[in-house]
């Protein structure tokens, strides 16, 4: 079995999937950054990696005060992250039980892959293959199967920064929605001592001092680790629901490619969905395709 890609999803599947192979069409691994957290440790488990659990508050800063979820809230925030306004990760404050994995997961999982992975792969000619999981976006595997640019996919999804920063002498676990137009950041998180923006837009000094103030860390020092990292394909915005099930279909059908991810998808999921895929990828592909659709 071929993998497309060593992201996280990427490396879970070649992990719970012997004898896989990753192919990364990049010069090099890009280490996931932005906020991460699970809602059990069966990942964890699966992979003899322990989890912390964790209980998560959440809160929502409008310009220069908190304030209380409402549809108003809601909304300005949806019109933040996306041009269209559907609900989003806001719509919940209530305290969450969460689990959350070591700060090298990421690296640890590519350390268990070793030699099982080919960076600069050519992706194009692997494309037509017997049986991959591709992870890549849904649009980047579709112009390299019917070699068409489709320019309108960009309109579908934006980039965002991401920067984290080291907090002295902490150890909580909270985030913040920002809903307000004095900054581009939509969300900042403390995970242990870890302090994690995500920004529609370079962050700077007043961001920070926004993000400061929004938390409370008013005179307490933070170290950065990583200032306005990009992640091309962040937000992804919704597409027709019929449409995209119909354009992973064909890919299985006709090519033999089972998409797995939240960009190869095309729909906003989190890792814990991830596991779930993966583990229906592997009995599908012993199936017949009577036996899928009687299952």
């Amino acid at each position: 079995m071929k993998i497309l890609g060593a992201g996280m999803a990427g490396c879970l599947a070649a992990l719970l999937i012997p004898g896989s192979t990753i192919l990364e069409p990049m010069e090099s691994i890009k280490i996931h950054q932005a906020l991460l957290r699970f809602r059990s440790d069966r990942i964890g488990k699966a992979l003899g990696i322990p989890f912390k659990k964790v209980i998560v508050h959440k809160g929502i800063w409008h310009n220069d005060k908190p304030v209380q979820l409402s549809p108003k809230y809601i909304i300005r925030y949806a019109r933040k992250v996306s041009p269209q306004i559907t609900a989003r990760s806001i719509i919940n404050l209530d305290p969450v039980e969460r689990w959350i994995a070591p700060d090298d997961f990421h690296h640890q999982m590519l350390d268990m892959l070793q030699g099982r992975i080919v960076c600069q792969a050519d992706i194009r000619g692997e494309i037509c293959s017997d049986q991959i999981i591709s992870t890549l976006p849904l649009f980047v595997v579709e112009e390299l199967i019917y070699n068409t640019k489709n320019e309108i996919a960009k309109t579908y999804f934006d980039s965002i920064y991401v920067s984290k920063y080291k907090i002295l002498d902490c150890d909580i676990h909270v985030t913040n929605y920002y809903t307000g137009t004095n900054t581009g950041v939509y969300r900042a998180s403390i995970s242990g001592s870890d302090l994690i923006i995500e920004s529609t837009f370079k962050i700077g000094k007043n961001d920070i001092e926004i993000i400061r103030q929004s938390f409370g860390l008013d005179g307490i020092p933070i170290a950065p680790i990583i200032e306005n990292f990009v992640q091309t394909i962040g937000k992804i915005h919704p597409i027709d629901e019929k449409l995209r099930k119909k354009r992973i279909y064909e890919l299985t059908k006709n090519h033999g490619i089972y998409s797995l991810g939240r960009f190869a998808t095309w729909r906003n999921i989190v890792m814990d969905d991830v596991y779930n895929d993966i583990l229906r990828i592997k009995e599908w592909i012993h199936m017949s395709d009577y036996e899928r659709i009687v299952k």
